[in-house]
């Protein structure tokens, strides 16, 4: 861990001076004592041995779990610091200015303002604060991916205000945690309502000023962050992958796709797979399940709405498409309020991601994911025993998965919804069609070309802007044309021009009757004058 200040200690009778690594360190101390404390040799009686026992026991879960995305247990271990650094450093209101958080020196830190704002925010707007700051303050007008040291000033200068004793030593705990058990620099920031946050992604050798943010589809630099060391770099990409201890992160494993308490999806490389120590968390729950009219609220936007839910009614297969961070995980979270109650739903992913039993908990909904043991073909291999009527994959993203969702497609579930990173229809179909022959399901391109038009019905394109807009650029409908060169024909349905959303076609008469087969009576009325 990197001193932030020199110790100014006391020699002499001069007042003492605490350092953030003399903090941690005094912390890690007490802590030890605590809990390796013999509770049998302080002759206590039977009810305060217990007490003392489970308060040992809750203490060292909570260190465990506290930074991994647990906020109780976050909560539990600062409000237990919080009472121990009081009392082992006699902090009060005359004193506390002499440690290394408030010191005359730290003042211009730039990281200690950031602090500051993000806590008094955060008091009055939660884990909303991040986005309030950045949005009052106007910090990515324009064109902007970066916030920097001079914005955080100007705005401290604005927004800053004393702060209380009360004030004062939550703040300084929070530190010395972050610094602890915690994440470091990122420790808040990742507990934000942002899309993500990753470090370790930037910068030549040495260089630590290393922390973005994925912020409404935008990345972010917060270039006024410094992780100081590789060592503190390290240890933040340690402790943020050791939820539920998916095992060690060595030369030999050099990196690890997993998952936090909070279901937020962590990624850690190290070297020497990587060229330094990095960490990527993506928050895909961080503002809750949205529907589909929450999504789209560009004009049109009835248009897509009511496709998608006539979609997903008549039962064909879609493939969602577009770049990574354009939103697929989301729209795919929200079609599945329009698949039919009484469909049981059966999931495959990579790392548990769309968690749809904690959305829809009166479903029944069962996912598999993807282990060092088990790959995504033998998930879906199981997934033909558990009684699935709808298929979702949360990513297409290996031949093998690709090819059994094509041919399941024929004979397995009632359809299909899937996540691809195709920039085309085309070349969806044309990625498919590559994934059959390389498992050698097909040797005959055409017959493997004609198996994944048969199967996959619809192409639901999203699009990310450079201003972090997210929309559906396009509902493509893929038909089957034998007589035609290629095999097939693709129709734009709806299509998103000139800031809104505009129909092209309709469905063709042969789709419709085959979606209505699997609508109620009264669907089947509504669908026929649906307009789409």
């Amino acid at each position: 861990m990197n001193e932030t200040t020199q110790t100014a200690g006391e020699r002499n009778g001069r007042t003492q001076v605490y350092t953030l690594d003399k903090m941690v360190q005094r912390m890690g101390e007490h802590v030890n004592r605590i809990l390796r404390e013999n509770l049998y040799e302080l002759r206590l009686n039977e009810r305060q041995l217990h007490r003392l026992e489970r308060q040992k026991k809750e203490l060292r879960e909570h260190l465990l779990r506290c930074g991994v995305g647990d906020a109780l247990a976050k909560s539990y271990v600062l409000e237990f610091m919080q009472e121990s650094l009081l009392r082992l450093f006699c902090l009060n209101e005359n004193n506390i200015d002499r440690t290394f958080y408030f010191r005359d020196s730290a003042q211009n830190n730039p990281e200690y303002l950031f602090d500051r704002l993000l806590y008094l925010y955060k008091k009055e707007y939660g884990q909303a604060a991040m986005s309030h700051l950045i949005e009052d303050n106007r910090l990515l007008s324009g064109h902007r991916n970066e916030i920097t040291d001079v914005q955080i000033r100007e705005v401290f200068d604005r927004h800053g205000r004393p702060l209380s004793f009360v004030e004062k030593t939550e703040l300084l705990t929070w530190k010395v945690y972050s610094a602890y058990k915690g994440l470091g620099i990122i420790d808040e920031l990742r507990d934000m309502y942002i899309d993500g946050v990753s470090g370790g992604v930037s910068g030549a050798e040495g260089d630590h000023h290393s922390v973005w943010i994925f912020y409404h589809g935008r990345s972010v630099h917060l270039s006024f962050l410094d992780f100081q060391t590789d060592r503190e770099l390290e240890r933040i990409c340690r402790n943020i992958c050791r939820y539920e201890q998916p095992g060690e992160l060595s030369r030999a494993r050099g990196y690890l796709v997993h998952e936090m308490a909070d279901h937020s999806r962590v990624v850690v490389a190290r070297p020497d797979f990587a060229e330094s120590w990095m960490f990527f968390v993506r928050k895909l729950d961080c503002g809750g399940r949205r529907s589909l009219v929450e999504l789209f609220d560009q004009p049109g936007a009835e248009l897509v709405i009511s496709l998608l839910q006539w979609l997903m009614k008549g039962c064909v297969v879609v493939g969602i498409t577009g770049m990574q961070g354009c939103g697929k995980t989301t729209l795919l979270m929200a079609l599945v309020e329009s698949i039919p109650p009484e469909y049981t739903l059966r999931v495959l992913e990579l790392a548990f991601e769309l968690h749809l039993r904690r959305w829809y908990p009166k479903r029944n909904i069962v996912t598999f994911r993807e282990t060092a043991m088990i790959d995504g073909w033998a998930g879906l291999e199981l997934q033909k025993k558990t009684d699935g009527a709808v298929s979702i994959i949360g990513e297409v993203a290996s031949a093998r998965v690709a090819a059994w969702m094509v041919e399941s497609g024929q004979v397995g579930s009632l359809f299909t919804l899937f996540t691809h990173h195709a920039k085309t229809t085309r070349a969806l179909i044309l990625s498919l069609r590559n994934s059959l022959l390389g498992e050698g399901s097909f040797s005959n391109e055409h017959v493997a070309l004609e198996q994944v038009v048969q199967v996959v019905n619809f192409d639901v394109h999203l699009h990310l802007d450079r201003e972090g807009r997210r929309y559906v650029e396009r509902i493509t409908q893929i038909c089957d044309r034998p007589d035609l060169p290629e095999g097939y024909k693709l129709v734009d349905l709806i299509v998103y021009e000139d800031g809104g959303y505009r129909q092209l076609h309709r469905l063709d008469a042969e789709t419709r009757l085959r979606m209505e087969r699997w609508m109620s009576e009264a669907e089947r009325k509504e669908f026929r004058f649906a307009g789409i």
